[in-house]
């Protein structure tokens, strides 16, 4: 970790940017480099500014406030907290029933949810979908956590995860058979994790 996408082969095909609309998830949950120390959504003009141009926030470009800052990336850690779930379920030889994101986790998500406002939209083929509701950041936030919805209800929710790695946590989508990923990089992270493995099964056998 970190370089991008295009720069790691080992994430092509398998482990790489997500389909659709759910990238857009993917890259607001990777605005924050923990490795790098970065964050795109460093003020609430980055926000407007990063919603805007991924075409969320609707026909105005209302600026962000300072709450909806703290909304967002309450947003986004909540979402990196659930995603770091889609890996443990794989690397726990068993999963407790009901186990996942934890009570605060959760707690923030809702709380984050109950602000922001959607509406029924009919096509002209009349079917019914919700959509966003407003405009500016709150719209777009709406828009990312619609995005997580359909993802959930066509069955890809599971696939977006982020790596296993403590000082990584980079969001990744698992093309793998098996949903089995773990890290967002096998020849960066995944041997990197690997060595410590073996480096505390080494001290424990002398």
């Amino acid at each position: 970790m970190i370089a991008s996408d295009q720069e790691k082969p080992a994430r092509q095909l398998v482990i790489g940017p997500a389909p659709g609309r759910l990238e857009l998830v993917r890259a607001f949950v990777n605005t924050l480099d923990i490795e790098a120390g970065t964050d795109e959504l460093s003020s609430p003009a980055a926000l407007t500014s990063w919603l805007w141009e991924r075409d969320l926030t609707g026909t105005a470009q209302s600026p962000a406030t300072e709450t909806e800052l703290r909304r967002a990336i309450s947003m986004r850690e909540g979402f990196r907290e659930v995603l770091l779930t889609h890996v443990q379920a794989h690397q726990l030889a068993s999963r407790p029933s009901g186990s996942g994101a934890g009570a605060a986790t959760v707690a923030e998500l809702r709380s984050v949810a109950a602000g922001l406002a959607t509406c029924l939209t009919v096509a002209d083929d009349g079917t019914v979908r919700t959509a966003p509701a407003g405009q500016g950041s709150a719209r777009g936030l709406a828009s990312l956590m619609l995005i997580a919805v359909d993802a959930a209800t066509s069955g890809i929710w599971e696939r977006l995860k982020v790596c296993g790695a403590d000082d990584c946590r980079w969001a990744f989508y698992d093309r793998s058979p098996g949903r089995s990923g773990c890290w967002c990089s096998m020849a960066v992270c995944g041997s990197r994790a690997k060595s410590r493995a073996f480096r505390r099964r080494s001290a424990r056998q002398r």
